[in-house]
């Protein structure tokens, strides 16, 4: 731990030890939790709010990393202090000086529990979520479906009371897999960003959110080309820099708005190429890509990997078949990559 007067800087090695900032922060101190080798200076010198406040890393669009400050109270009014939730021990596999992962620890350390870092080495996170006998789980879509893909031989006891989602959008099969597995877990979706907080939450696990949700938090937004913005100040907006789709009463968070190719002077949605590539029996889970194209000058590359039990080579044109008729031409996957689709920062989809 390193002081830089008035703000404390933390480096926490795992969820566990942010319980040192939470002390901190309730004796009234501005805590900035970083990752190893960064230094204050980057992205933000010091709190703008009074009173304490937690600054919490983001790499945004940019994968830069950057500084965002919350003020602590508001980070601490936003946990739930049910006491059916009292003592948990909740599971993470997110970084502990990122957003999520101050969540998730703030909301262990507010009930009185524990939290638990996790890894992507599957074997060895079976174990420890039984062994140490987890309430609730935290993490992204992909992460708990790489989990569920890698089940211990025999299957395992061991299943979630709460299963809380988010850093990325959630796909109708990811969800269908997760109810099947664990149909008496309690679910929620989480739809939040460092620099905005918690935007809104659901009991939903389709990848909808209730409009009423957001507009508690946020009662002005709008969608501008795709792109969910909301309400900052008396008149100011800021884009989310996330598309979104919306229907009766629903919003559908979909991707990043910066996942787009230029195809011959047409804007594809890589996230929406990816998420209908997902719809397709025996498809587990995709992604796509942008490259270079002499002609056009770029074309969608489908990356994607198929179910256990599914034959690569059924599944293939059935998938081409489906993107086909569902896409306009401009967003057809020129190149096909059978793959594993696995994991990059925070636990979140490797987008490359």
């Amino acid at each position: 731990m390193g002081a830089l007067d008035p703000v404390v800087v933390l480096y926490p090695g795992d969820l566990n030890e942010a319980f040192a900032a939470f002390a901190l922060l309730e004796a009234g101190r501005c805590v900035a939790l970083l990752p190893a080798g960064m230094e204050l200076g980057v992205g933000a010198a010091t709190p703008g709010a009074s009173g304490a406040s937690i600054a919490v890393t983001s790499s945004g669009s940019t994968g830069r990393p950057k500084l965002v400050w919350r003020e602590w109270e508001t980070l601490k009014g936003s946990a739930s202090r049910h006491p059916a939730v009292a003592g948990w021990r909740w599971a993470a596999p997110y970084d502990p000086w990122s957003f999520a992962g101050a969540q998730v620890a703030m909301q262990a350390w507010v009930g009185g529990g524990g939290v638990l870092s996790l890894s992507a080495n599957w074997q060895q996170t079976w174990r420890r979520l039984e062994a140490e006998r987890i309430d609730a789980l935290s993490c992204t879509p992909t992460f708990v479906d790489l989990l569920l893909q890698n089940e211990p031989a025999g299957g395992s006891r061991w299943q979630p009371r709460q299963l809380t989602l988010g850093g990325e959008s959630l796909r109708a099969g990811t969800a269908d897999r997760i109810r099947r597995r664990w149909p008496d877990t309690r679910g929620t979706a989480v739809y939040a960003s460092a620099e905005f907080g918690v935007v809104m939450k659901t009991s939903r696990l389709d990848g909808w959110y209730e409009i009423g949700d957001l507009e508690k938090r946020w009662p002005r937004w709008r969608i501008v080309d795709g792109t969910l913005e909301l309400g900052v100040g008396p008149a100011g907006w800021a884009s989310t820099g996330d598309q979104v789709e919306q229907r009766s009463g629903l919003l559908r968070i979909v991707g990043r708005s910066d996942q787009v190719a230029n195809v011959a002077g047409t804007k594809v949605s890589l996230a929406h190429v990816a998420a209908l590539a997902e719809e397709v029996p025996g498809v587990r889970r995709a992604r796509a890509s942008a490259k270079a194209n002499s002609v056009t000058g770029q074309v969608v590359v489908l990356h994607f990997e198929v179910e256990r039990d599914a034959e690569a080579e059924q599944v293939r044109p059935e998938l081409e078949r489906s993107l086909r008729a569902r896409l306009p031409k401009a967003a057809w996957p020129r190149d096909w990559v059978e793959e594993e689709v696995g994991l990059a920062g925070n636990a979140k989809r490797a987008l490359a």
